[in-house]
């Protein structure tokens, strides 16, 4: 019943043409008439505004922009502030009130699953990040009414963080409303008011996410001594691919770049990961090739595998790309490299084995080991990984894969 009321006010809406009452050209045919109801008319003039508002928000009309404007051109800019203020976070409200009697146990009922970290995020820090919405508007603002009504934050809190965060960007829009009002002639629309007011108006999102952002990074970092001088441009943690890359690039761009690595340079890839499994991958083809020789007009010759001699191959193939990716070669391109366990001790230093390193920016990029799963007697038995299994020397008669992901298959 909740859902057909509202469906069909908003049909009723489009269907009766109600939006060109609440257009910009209706408006300025009808302002002198508009602004002499409200002398006229001075309290009900400003109800009737303020219950037109809350209605227009509640139900997500695309005319809030309109209003607003309309709001400083009839009753002024202090008069057009208290009112859009009021009436929007009201309006807002009961869009977000809407939304979450309507829908949101249906939503949370079908995609709990994954709205459950959403969840877990606006309960952390909900009331920040509607406040960056509501400052920054990222997204319109009727599409966070709608979406924050599904999520866990407390009407309360949303009424509050909405009233406050759009205060300074109600203002702006008011403001140019209130410079628009002052015009009687053609050439007042590009008076220095109007202009100024405008060019806030579009400057303000930009401003405010600058703001946010160095907010943010100050409230984050304020725990931390930023360091006078840095020994490094960057840190990276990790030698395999992704971490040669970054340092490869930095130290291209003439920065100061220290690669650590606790085990070997080249990691997953270079022995247990692309190179091994590309070699392998290399022989199983050839060997299939052959079987399918007289496809091709040859008499079919099937190869006889000899394991070992795989496995010495994919090995030496190992070794022949392990010059590109030793330490020697990134100490030529300018890398300082340093084995041992890395600690993040703070936002701009490393710690290695005891020596302290102090850094502009850090990349992780410690790469992942194989998950084992908790399998009863799985710890008897010889078990491969994709760690281990470029070890064998001997063709198992068996071999069971749990899991097919891209390693697995």
């Amino acid at each position: 019943l909740g859902i057909a009321l509202v469906g069909t006010l908003i049909a009723m809406f489009c269907l009766l043409d109600l939006h060109t009452f609440l257009s910009l050209e209706y408006f300025q045919t009808q302002r002198d008439a508009i602004v002499a109801f409200s002398e006229e008319h001075f309290w009900l003039s400003r109800v009737l505004y303020f219950l037109l508002y809350v209605v227009v928000a509640a139900l997500s009309l695309p005319a809030a922009a309109i209003i607003t404007l309309a709001g400083g051109a009839v009753f002024g800019f202090w008069w057009g502030l208290v009112l859009v203020s009021f009436a929007s976070t009201i309006g807002a409200t009961l869009a977000f009130l809407l939304a979450r009697t309507l829908l949101r146990e249906w939503v949370q009922r079908r995609f709990g699953s994954y709205l459950e970290p959403i969840n877990r995020g606006m309960e952390k820090d909900g009331v920040f990040y509607l406040f960056t919405l509501r400052l920054v508007p990222l997204f319109p603002f009727f599409l966070v009414n709608l979406v924050m009504g599904l999520t866990s934050i407390s009407t309360t809190a949303f009424y509050v963080v909405s009233q406050l965060g759009m205060l300074f960007g109600t203002a702006l829009y008011v403001n140019v409303g209130a410079q628009l009002g002052l015009v009687s002639t053609l050439p007042g629309i590009l008076s220095l008011g109007v202009i100024r007011a405008i060019v806030v108006l579009a400057l303000f999102p930009w401003l405010a996410k600058v703001l946010m952002h160095w907010y943010r990074n100050r409230k984050l970092l304020g725990a931390y001594t930023r360091p006078k001088k840095f020994d490094a441009n960057l840190v990276v943690i990790g030698a395999g691919s992704a971490g040669l890359v970054t340092a490869y690039i930095a130290a291209l761009a003439k920065a100061r770049v220290t690669l650590v690595e606790k085990h070997r340079m080249g990691g997953d890839c270079l022995y247990t990961g692309c190179v091994p499994s590309k070699a392998l991958l290399r022989s199983a083809s050839v060997s299939r090739l052959m079987q399918r020789a007289e496809e091709f007009g040859l008499q079919a010759s099937p190869a006889q595998v000899d394991f070992p001699a795989v496995m010495r191959r994919v090995a030496r193939v190992i070794k022949d790309i392990e010059p590109h990716d030793s330490v020697a070669r990134y100490e030529s391109l300018g890398v300082k490299c340093m084995s041992g366990t890395a600690t993040i001790v703070s936002p701009w230093s490393v710690e290695v084995d005891g020596k302290l390193l102090t850094t502009r920016a850090i990349v992780v990029a410690t790469g992942a080991r194989p998950a084992v799963p908790a399998l009863p007697g799985l710890d008897k038995i010889a078990y491969l990984t994709s760690d281990n299994v470029w070890q064998l020397t001997e063709l198992p008669k068996r071999l069971l894969v749990l899991g097919a992901g891209p390693i697995g298959c």
